[in-house]
């Protein structure tokens, strides 16, 4: 009697130890993909890594998802890089997500990305600025807030059609944005 509950006691655990090892280490959600781009220009990080914070969302170090660099051609023609540790679709950066303690959605808009300058090039948060970065936003779970850095920078090292790159670092004291990135060019 013992042998014939045995077996098939035997198969359920074989049947569920294979399953187990396909599963994730430390639970039973995937991680996270890391977004990476292979075909990277020369000079250009192969992954957005940056740094946040806002009194809404404790400082994070994250690799970003979603890598978008979305121009208007609207005069004057403006351009906003978006970063966020979830997928955020490109032709809607704002749709619907009920963020977790960790999401933020990183947004930074600039004017007269094309039509006065080239494009590369060192663009300010600075009242004078001649390239100016007009907005920058961090949006978490309590908290959609701006980093007012007047002396904030972004770098653009390197754009075409396909890539933008470069680095950033706004920081006001409370609020912060660093790092480097590389975004996919989308026209709208």
């Amino acid at each position: 009697m013992h042998t014939k509950l045995f077996v098939p006691l035997a198969i359920a655990a074989l049947s569920l130890s294979a399953c187990a090892s396909n599963a994730p280490a430390g639970g039973t959600t995937p991680a996270a993909t890391k977004v990476t781009y292979a075909d990277a220009p020369a000079g250009c990080p192969k992954s957005t890594v940056l740094t946040a914070k806002t009194s809404g969302l404790a400082e994070t170090k994250f690799t970003s998802k979603s890598n978008w660099f979305n121009v208007w051609s609207k005069t004057p023609e403006s351009a906003r890089l978006i970063f966020s540790t979830y997928d955020v679709p490109k032709d809607n950066i704002y749709a619907d997500h009920v963020y977790t303690e960790t999401d933020a959605l990183v947004v930074v808009k600039i004017t007269d990305t094309f039509t006065k300058v080239a494009g590369v090039g060192n663009y300010s948060s600075a009242k004078d600025a001649k390239m100016k970065v007009n907005e920058t936003n961090v949006s978490s779970k309590g908290l959609a807030g701006g980093v007012f850095d007047k002396n904030g920078s972004l770098e653009v090292t390197h754009l075409d059609a396909k890539y933008a790159c470069g680095t950033m670092k706004f920081d006001d004291g409370r609020n912060k944005l660093t790092g480097e990135f590389i975004a996919e060019v989308v026209k709208q």
